[in-house]
C-alpha cells in the first residue's frame, strides 16, 4: 500500500509541473504573436472600400467594396477608376480605403470644393464635392441621401455626386428622351441599408429606354473631358449595366408599370438594381411601316427598279420619316411602305399655307423650281411637309454647342453644284450634323431631338443614324477652316480643309 501510493503521488506531482511548463509556453507564444502581428487580419478581399458610420458598413465587407469604373468616353474599362453607390447620412463621416495585402491607406479630402454643374455637357444638374484626396483623413456630406462615390487614381481625383432622383426615358415612355415627366422619386425616407426610387402608373410603349440619375448621362472627371464616368444604366432590366445599351421593350410587354431603382447594401458591386412590375393591359397603337419609299417622275421616274429613294426613320418616332431629295421642275411623287405599287399614298386637297398635304390618294406635285426639299411625313398626323432645307452642325466642333438648331451652323443649299455646303473654322472635335424641321420641337409628347434625325460623312459617304444607335464618331484632328459637301442625290459626302 505504501509504495502504490508514493507512486501515485509522485506521478501526480510530475504531471502538474508538465501542465505548468506548457502553460508558460503557451502565454510565451501568444506573446510573440501579439509582437508580430500587432494588427487582426483584415479578411477582405485587396481593393478599395467605403467604411464608416455615416455608411452601412462600419467595418470592412465585401459588399463595400467599389467596382471597377468604366470611362464613359469610349465606353471602356479604366483600370484606374473605381465607383460606387452609397446611402450616407449626414453628420457621421466615411473614409475611402485601399486594402493591398497587410497595407492600408486611407484617403481623405484633400481641397474638396462644392461643384454646380448646371447639367452642362450632359451631366447631371447637381452640386456635387470634387477635389484631390491625401493619406488619412474623413469624409462628410451636408445631407443624407443616395450618393454615387468615384475616385481615380491616375487623376488623383474623387468625386461624391449626389443623388437626388432616377429617371426612365427613351422611345418606350410618353415623354420620349427627356425624364421631366418620368422622375422615379425616393419612396420612403433615408435609410443606410436601403433605398428605393419609384415610378407608379407609367405607360410603356413598344421601344427602347434608359435610366439615368440627376437628367444626365455623364460626370466630368477633369478639365480635358477625356474621364468621364457614366450616370446612366442600359443593358437589362436584371443586369445594369453603367452605359450600357438601351433596353428594348416588345410589343407584348407594352403595358401600365411600376418601375423601380433600388440600392441596397445588400448588393455587391455598385449597389443598384431595377425591376419593372406590370400592373394593366394597354390598349395596341397603330401599326407604322419600318420602311417608306418615294417613287415619281418629279422624284426619278415611275419605275420601282429604277428609283431607290428610301426616306430616313425618325428615332423613337415611328409614325415620322424624313428625306432631303431633289425634285425636278415638273412631274409628281407617291410615298410606298415597301419598292412595290401596295399601299401607296399621296395627298388629297391643296397645300395648306405652311406648305403641308393631308395624306390621300393622288399624287403629290413638285414645286416647279428644280432643287433640293425637305420632305417629312407624318403617318400619325397624316399629313406631309414639304419645307427648305434645314442641315446644321452642332457639337463640339461648333463652339460645344449642343442646344440645336445652332444658327451659326447652318448649311447654305447650292443647287447650282447640287450640294448642301458649309465652310466654316471649326474646333477638334467630333464633327456632328442633323436635319431640323418646324414639326421636331412641338411633336406631342415627344419632341424630336436632334440626334434623332442626325447623320455622318464616313468614307466620303452621307451615313444615316435612322433608328440605329450612336454612329462611329468622325473626328476633326486640328482647328481650321473646313468646306463640308453634301450630295444628298448621290450620298456623297467630303470634307475639305481650307
Amino acid at each position: 500500500m505504501f509504495n502504490l501510493k508514493f507512486k501515485t503521488m509522485r506521478t501526480t506531482k510530475f504531471r502538474l509541473i508538465w501542465l505548468l511548463a506548457a502553460a508558460a509556453l503557451a502565454f510565451t507564444a501568444c506573446d510573440n504573436d501579439d509582437d508580430d502581428d500587432e494588427q487582426p487580419p483584415i479578411l477582405v478581399e485587396d481593393g478599395l472600400y467605403i467604411v464608416g458610420e455615416a455608411t452601412a458598413w462600419t467595418d470592412y465587407d465585401s459588399k463595400g467594396q467599389m467596382a471597377g469604373g468604366i470611362n464613359e468616353v469610349d465606353q471602356q474599362p479604366r483600370s484606374t477608376m473605381f465607383e460606387k453607390y452609397v446611402a450616407l447620412e449626414a453628420g457621421n463621416t466615411f473614409k475611402i480605403v485601399e486594402i493591398a495585402g497587410k497595407q492600408v491607406i486611407e484617403y481623405g479630402p484633400d481641397n474638396l470644393v462644392d461643384v454646380e454643374t448646371n447639367g452642362e455637357n450632359d451631366q447631371p444638374n447637381v452640386t456635387a464635392k470634387v477635389g484631390s484626396y491625401k493619406t488619412g483623413g474623413s469624409y462628410t456630406v451636408n445631407e443624407s441621401g443616395l450618393y454615387h462615390v468615384v475616385i481615380d487614381k491616375e487623376l488623383q481625383k474623387i468625386a461624391i455626386i449626389p443623388v437626388p432622383y432616377w429617371g426612365i426615358l427613351g422611345g418606350s415612355t410618353p415623354y420620349g428622351w427627356d425624364d421631366a415627366g418620368t422622375k422615379l422619386e425616393l419612396d420612403g425616407s433615408f435609410d443606410k441599408q436601403q433605398m428605393e426610387f419609384k415610378i407608379t402608373n407609367l405607360e410603356l410603349r413598344k421601344g427602347d429606354f434608359k435610366f439615368r440619375y440627376g437628367s444626365g448621362w455623364k460626370f466630368q472627371l477633369n478639365d480635358e473631358g477625356t474621364v468621364k464616368v457614366n450616370t446612366n444604366f442600359g443593358g437589362a432590366v436584371n443586369e445594369l449595366v453603367p452605359g450600357g445599351a438601351n433596353i428594348l421593350l416588345t410589343v407584348d410587354e407594352e403595358g401600365i408599370y411600376t418601375v423601380t431603382m433600388k440600392w441596397s447594401a445588400e448588393t455587391g458591386g455598385l449597389g443598384m438594381t431595377a425591376s419593372m412590375l406590370k400592373t394593366a393591359d394597354v390598349e395596341p397603337l397603330p401599326e407604322y411601316p419600318e420602311t417608306l419609299f418615294m417613287i415619281g417622275d418629279g422624284v426619278g421616274d415611275w419605275v420601282w427598279d429604277n428609283t431607290d429613294l428610301p426616306m430616313v426613320p425618325v428615332h423613337s418616332h415611328p409614325y415620322m420619316f424624313w428625306k432631303i431629295v431633289w425634285m425636278n421642275e415638273t412631274g409628281g411623287f407617291k410615298f410606298a411602305p415597301k419598292k412595290v405599287w401596295a399601299n401607296d399614298f399621296g395627298k388629297v386637297g391643296d397645300m395648306s399655307a405652311d406648305s403641308v398635304y393631308s395624306i390621300g390618294s393622288d399624287n403629290v406635285p413638285v414645286l416647279g423650281n428644280a432643287g433640293y426639299y425637305m420632305v417629312v411625313v407624318d403617318l400619325k398626323e397624316n399629313k406631309i411637309s414639304i419645307e427648305d432645307v434645314k442641315v446644321h452642325l452642332i457639337g463640339s466642333t461648333i463652339g460645344n454647342n449642343w442646344e440645336a438648331p445652332v444658327a451659326d451652323g447652318k448649311f447654305t443649299v447650292d443647287n447650282a453644284n447640287e450640294v448642301v455646303t458649309i465652310t466654316k473654322t471649326l474646333s477638334a472635335g467630333e464633327l456632328r450634323m442633323h436635319v431640323w424641321h418646324k414639326w421636331f420641337p412641338i411633336q406631342t409628347p415627344q419632341p424630336v431631338d436632334w440626334w434623332q434625325a442626325e447623320f455622318i460623312i464616313l468614307n466620303n459617304k452621307i451615313e444615316f443614324r435612322g433608328t440605329g444607335g450612336d454612329q462611329e464618331r468622325v473626328n476633326l484632328t486640328t482647328e481650321g477652316n473646313y468646306k463640308i459637301d453634301l450630295n444628298f442625290k448621290t450620298g456623297a459626302g467630303s470634307i475639305t480643309p481650307q
